[in-house]
């Protein structure tokens, strides 16, 4: 077994006892922001965030993992295999600042929002006074978000959304689900109405750390778009590809960047780890979605939509733990030479 299978853990709760363990045999000071809700579960859930390196750095990289909950346990494995490496690595004026867990309450309940059914990562928005329309998923909410999940009205749901594949391409259908919506608070992909708590932490934790730096970096660590066990180094800093799945998605969380003031420009990059192809990554997020309105989750069906959506988005599969965690390491490496340059 390759020794990185080991860093890698089945839930939030073991990677951040871990995390927590980690941070603490080096010797490293741990902020602990607490979500709100952590009484709801059995344990303490919450936002964590090491500083390495000097507190007055002229460059600073922030590493983070879990913005969407069910990608947690992957970039976790990262960063606990680069927090015994990194400080090694890193020039006298840079200092990296891991944030693990950005989103603790969907890492958690093991789904990809937070606890208002918001994703994050369509949530940063400059002002929620006029909000982005998204006609095309209008159209098909009570298709892609049925009342039940078996029977002719499910049949028929498939039927519709097939219906709009077949005229407009599974290529415009992707691109119109992904990139968000602001209109229904019980869909997929929910922008929200306001600022979460995820994006507001995120935002305060980049501000603080990333005040009086020359420059910022971050390598926001993802799973679920691309090939299996390949990498995609999603640059939000540059003009994206027309044809890439994220080219639509506005709004994402790493801009946050860009609102401190640097004398350059941010880099900005989401490390996006390949699991399965995306008709059935969406229609995971799609069965979640109804088990979070519709279902139980204390029920067989519900345990098994659980474990098909974990099974989604990390590959408990020693290739591609491997190719995630040399990826993901080399991809981390390569944003700190390029802010050092």
């Amino acid at each position: 077994m390759h020794p990185s299978h080991s860093l890698f853990s089945d839930t939030y709760f073991t990677a951040r006892q871990r995390f927590l363990q980690a941070v603490e045999d080096k010797g490293y000071a741990l902020e602990t922001a607490r979500h709100p809700l952590s009484s709801r579960f059995p344990a303490e859930i919450a936002t964590d965030t090491v500083r390495i390196g000097p507190d007055r750095a002229r460059r600073v990289l922030f590493i983070s993992s879990g913005l969407h909950g069910t990608e947690l346990t992957t970039g976790s494995g990262i960063q606990l295999g680069l927090l015994e490496e990194i400080e090694a690595s890193l020039p006298a004026d840079t200092a990296a600042v891991f944030i693990h867990a950005v989103n603790p309450y969907g890492s958690a309940a093991m789904t990809r929002t937070d606890e208002n059914n918001i994703d994050p990562n369509r949530n940063n928005l400059l002002s929620f006074e006029t909000l982005p329309q998204n006609p095309d998923y209008d159209a098909l909410h009570d298709a892609l978000c049925p009342a039940v999940w078996s029977g002719p009205e499910r049949d028929a749901a498939e039927a519709r959304i097939a219906a709009y594949i077949e005229e407009n391409g599974f290529e415009k259908f992707s691109r119109k689900v992904l990139a968000g919506q602001y209109t229904h608070p019980d869909g997929l992909f929910f922008g929200g109405t306001s600022r979460s708590w995820t994006i507001a932490n995120l935002a305060e934790t980049v501000a603080r750390h990333g005040a009086g730096a020359d420059r910022l970096a971050i390598a926001d660590l993802h799973t679920g778009l691309g090939e299996y066990g390949a990498l995609e180094a999603i640059r939000r800093d540059k003009e994206p590809r027309k044809d890439a799945a994220s080219s639509q998605i506005r709004h994402v969380a790493c801009d946050v960047l860009d609102d401190v003031a640097c004398a350059m420009e941010p880099i900005k990059v989401i490390l996006e780890f390949g699991t399965y192809p995306v008709d059935h990554i969406v229609t995971m997020h799609r069965a979640d979605t109804w088990l979070k309105f519709h279902g139980d989750l204390h029920t067989p069906l519900g345990r098994r939509i659980k474990a098909e959506l974990r099974d989604a988005l990390f590959c408990d599969d020693p290739a591609w733990l491997e190719a995630v965690y040399t990826q993901g390491v080399s991809g981390c490496r390569a944003i700190l030479e390029e802010l050092s340059a």
